[in-house]
């Protein structure tokens, strides 16, 4: 459960600094954007759950997002989860939030590593 609870605490990071960047490319789109994410003393994290992202976005700005997790997998391996499996769950976790405009929570996070990867995260989460 340790190696499990670490993977996921190091997916999260890596998912906040995704949506971090795209945050920075939605902001891009008018000086007004970041005036109202600073009034509203919001994180840039949040921007993609005010005005929707292309996919276009979403594509340059997880561009390089995951390249640090198949050194991560293999070099301190977890589960038998496949690097490509976790990159994969990652990507599509980050793309659905953008769609749906919802913001990151870890558990919902976690719940994607159960359902998708078969990892028992919720458990590490709530405790």
């Amino acid at each position: 459960m340790e190696r499990t609870t670490t993977l996921l605490a190091v997916c999260d990071v890596l998912t906040l600094k995704a949506l971090e960047a795209l945050g920075k490319y939605i902001v891009r789109g008018g000086r007004d954007r970041i005036i109202v994410l600073q009034r509203g003393r919001l994180p840039l994290i949040l921007a993609h759950t005010i005005w929707a992202p292309t996919d276009g976005m979403v594509d340059k700005a997880l561009r390089g997002a995951w390249d640090v997790v198949p050194p991560i997998v293999t070099l301190h391996g977890c589960c038998d989860v496949t690097a490509e499996g976790v990159v994969c769950t990652l990507d599509e976790y980050v793309h659905d939030l953008a769609v749906s405009a919802t913001p990151h929570a870890l558990e919902q996070l976690a719940y994607r590593f159960e359902t998708r990867l078969g990892l028992p995260t919720r458990e590490a989460v709530w405790t």
